[in-house]
């Protein structure tokens, strides 16, 4: 697996299309109350292994995200007490 930098635009753009394909759900869930349907059979089985997948890719990019943030803040602190003294 081959890691890809993101930028927070690139980022924003990623949760952009995540909130596309909800929006397309919410749409449907509406669309199937105002019009009175019944439940909906669908092959759901592939969409939620991935969305299953996606939420513990999102977890480990949070925690990686604050594991990087705690270094680099551990870093200044440290340069700043080498420059004081």
């Amino acid at each position: 697996m081959t890691l890809q930098a993101y930028s927070p635009e690139r980022l924003d753009e990623l949760a952009l299309r995540m909130l596309d394909v909800c929006a397309q759900l919410r749409g449907a869930a509406r669309i199937c109350r105002e019009e009175g349907l019944p439940a909906v059979e669908l092959h759901d089985r592939k969409a939620l292994e991935w969305l299953e997948n996606l939420e513990k890719w999102a977890y480990s990019t949070d925690a990686e995200l604050h594991r990087r943030v705690q270094l680099a803040r551990a870093t200044r602190r440290a340069e700043e007490v080498k420059a004081r003294g």
